[in-house]
C-alpha cells in the first residue's frame, strides 16, 4: 500500500517508538507493507494541497487505510471537534470533521434523519 508524495500536517506513530513522528507541512511518501517492523500502529495525515485525509490503522497484522476527499465529502454536513492531543509536542488540539448522511428512519415514520458518516482528521490547531 502506498501513500502518495504531498506536503502533510499529522503523525504517524511507529510501534517502537514512545511518541509519534509529528509533520507540519513536510513532503511525504510511504509504502506500506503489512509484515514490515516496526510497523505504523496509527496515523493521521491532511494535504491541505489536496484536499484529502488519510487515516492509517495497523489491526490484526495488516493496515486499515482510508483516504478520505474532502471535495467529495463537501455536500455533507459536518461539526468540527478538536481533541487535545497526547504526547504530541508543539501541538495543543487535533481537528476532526464528523460528517453526517441523511437516511430515512424507519422508526421515525421514515422521515430523513442525519446519521454519523466518516470522521475526518483536518490538521492541528497550534498552541
Amino acid at each position: 500500500m502506498k501513500i502518495e508524495k504531498s506536503k502533510y500536517e499529522g503523525y504517524i506513530w511507529y510501534s517502537d517508538q514512545s511518541e509519534p513522528e509529528v509533520y507540519d507541512g513536510i513532503e511525504l511518501e510511504l509504502e506500506l507493507a503489512d509484515k514490515s517492523n516496526p510497523f505504523i500502529v496509527e496515523g493521521q495525515l491532511y494535504s491541505k494541497e489536496n484536499a484529502t485525509s488519510i487515516s492509517i490503522k495497523y489491526i490484526d497484522g495488516q493496515y486499515i487505510i482510508k483516504t478520505f476527499s474532502l471535495n467529495e465529502l463537501s455536500s455533507l454536513v459536518f461539526d468540527e471537534n478538536e481533541y487535545v492531543t497526547n504526547r504530541i509536542n508543539g501541538h495543543k488540539k487535533m481537528i476532526f470533521r464528523q460528517y453526517w448522511r441523511e437516511e430515512s428512519d424507519r422508526r421515525c415514520e421514515d422521515m430523513a434523519t442525519l446519521v454519523p458518516a466518516e470522521k475526518v482528521f483536518i490538521g492541528f490547531k497550534k498552541k
